[in-house]
């Protein structure tokens, strides 16, 4: 089971950043174990900033972001994965501390993110990517949204979202145009202390969780 999610998870979503938004909301279907409707549009927003002017659509300017879906469908629980802007991986989500992740899943994302970089002067040249992962072991309601307090993530890090149903699987995914960069300048309160990280690093740890949340293969 756990080969098939690394399989699944190394070329199944760098597919999803090949497609716009609309196209995308009706091709889920088509991943190996996505369990989403054929209703557009299924979309995860990070929300709570202002548009970037750039691929990569949002800036953040408070340290305090939301989840929500564009058709208002809820999820047993939500994973946020971050792209780190010369950093490793640091900070946390509701008090819970990112996992290091070996690549990226949303792998076609890259130069989307780097670009978005480069065009708010967050980086010129030098613009190495590292990635991590938090599971916030949080539902969300129907037409309602997940707030997000990030503590300590350095300027420049990049979020996307994840929306687990019931079953385990991921139904929704945050596209580039709906991703949201930390801006400069942007004062962080570490909030307390939450619940440990999932189980170690690498795309693995992402991977079991999945499995997990999918119960018996």
């Amino acid at each position: 089971m756990v080969s098939r999610i690394l399989r699944f998870l190394l070329l199944a979503f760098p597919l999803v950043f090949l497609f716009p938004s609309t196209v995308f909301a009706n091709t889920c279907n088509n991943f190996l174990t996505y369990d989403c409707a054929h209703a557009t549009p299924n979309i995860v927003h990070v929300g709570g900033g202002v548009a970037s002017g750039q691929s990569v659509g949002v800036l953040l300017t408070s340290n305090v972001f939301n989840i929500s879906t564009s058709n208002g469908t809820g999820g047993s629980d939500v994973i946020v994965i971050a792209a780190f802007l010369n950093s490793a991986p640091t900070g946390s989500l509701n008090g819970i501390s990112f996992t290091s992740l070996s690549s990226f899943p949303e792998g076609s994302a890259t130069n989307a993110i780097v670009s978005s970089l480069q065009g708010l002067g967050l980086c010129s040249t030098t613009c190495n990517l590292s990635f991590g992962s938090v599971d916030l072991h949080s539902a969300l309601a129907s037409n309602g949204s997940l707030t997000v307090t990030a503590g300590s993530v350095p300027v420049g890090t990049t979020f996307y979202g994840m929306v687990v149903g019931q079953n385990g699987q991921i139904q929704f995914i945050t596209p580039n145009s709906e991703a949201a960069i930390l801006a400069k300048g942007t004062r962080q309160v570490v909030p307390e202390p939450g619940s440990l990280t999932l189980m170690g690093t690498g795309l693995a740890g992402l991977a079991e969780l999945i499995r997990r949340k999918a119960g018996p293969a």
